[in-house]
């Protein structure tokens, strides 16, 4: 038996070339995979033996064994293609090879960065204010709604300025092109469409600086965010040439918190959005369980050693 640690991203994820580059100069072996390669260069075999699933995935340049397989890197794989199909023909292929792949490969008797399942669940933002505050976290007042007058009501209860910011994904495509929506201020005149769907309004809490937190198992890497723009100071992710970064200590309870957190919701890795007030108590704004972090890997900021060095101790466990 030969421990192995099974990466499930797209092939092009500048920081999993990162974390398969740090693994690759240790011992541990490393199958790479993206769920689109399943099943034209990709290849599953797994039967259910004394209650275990037993078997090999394999591709053109070589096969693991499941059993193997201890640690899982699951990142943001593409979905399954099959344009050869129809697209009700392919719409169900994608369900079968979702749960025949996805089923089995969820099943291996492996520790994972993150389980999907448990990622899924914790994308939802008002699970992740809950549960940060329920942790000890810091988190700003905030009202979900499909009501215009129930914003305009809890701006008056609030006192303080709104932002508000997409529940969903950012990235937004219509009849013209596409756009991003940032986090932004509300204006309590323009409140047309808040019927449509779910809105997100918050109090803007007082801003010293941001910090972006990547949480690997129990380590925690804290970054200042200083912004040098007033889009960057409003969403930094507007602006990333006026930003510069820093990493910093993470206060105390700060780490105990977030610790918390990732054992309430089953995770192992979580990119997290803090303010520091003027008064540098840290508030928890989210949680990405997927967040991308590579920009901010360097020497002073070792997030690929540090997860890479993670799956090689699962594997060596």
């Amino acid at each position: 038996m030969t421990n192995t640690v099974l990466v499930v991203d797209g092939p092009f994820e500048a920081g999993t070339d990162l974390v398969v580059e740090g693994l690759s100069s240790s011992d541990i072996p490393v199958f790479r995979m993206d769920t689109a390669d399943f099943p034209h260069e990709l290849e599953l075999r797994a039967s259910h033996v004394d209650g275990q699933w037993a078997g090999t995935l394999s591709n053109k340049y070589r096969s693991i064994a499941l059993a193997d397989v201890k640690a899982v890197y699951w990142n943001r794989p593409n979905l399954f293609q099959f344009p050869e199909l129809s697209e009700s023909d392919a719409h169900w292929a994608r369900g079968a090879a979702r749960i025949g792949l996805g089923g089995v490969l969820m099943s291996l008797a492996a520790r994972w960065m993150n389980h999907p399942s448990r990622a899924s669940a914790a994308e939802f933002k008002p699970q992740q204010l809950r549960t940060a505050r329920s942790m000890g976290l810091a988190t700003p007042r905030t009202l979900i709604t499909n009501s215009a007058d129930e914003a305009r009501t809890f701006a008056e209860n609030v006192k303080a300025p709104l932002i508000t910011k997409p529940l969903g994904t950012p990235h937004v495509a219509h009849s013209r092109g596409s756009e991003t929506m940032y986090t932004r201020e509300v204006d309590l005149d323009a409140l047309g469409g808040v019927e449509l769907t779910a809105h997100l309004f918050q109090e803007r809490v007082p801003k010293q600086y941001e910090v972006r937190l990547i949480a690997v198992s129990d380590t925690c890497h804290s970054v200042k965010i200083k912004a040098h723009s007033e889009a960057a100071r409003t969403d930094w992710r507007s602006d990333y040439d006026a930003l510069e970064y820093e990493p910093i200590e993470t206060p105390a309870d700060v780490v105990n918190g977030v610790r918390g957190y990732l054992a309430r919701l089953a995770l192992t890795y979580a990119a997290m959005d803090f303010i520091v007030q003027p008064n540098g108590q840290w508030t928890f704004l989210e949680a990405n369980p997927s967040g991308q972090w590579a920009w901010l890997n360097s020497a002073e900021i070792p997030l690929a050693a540090s997860i890479a060095q993670t799956l090689e101790n699962w594997c060596r466990r």
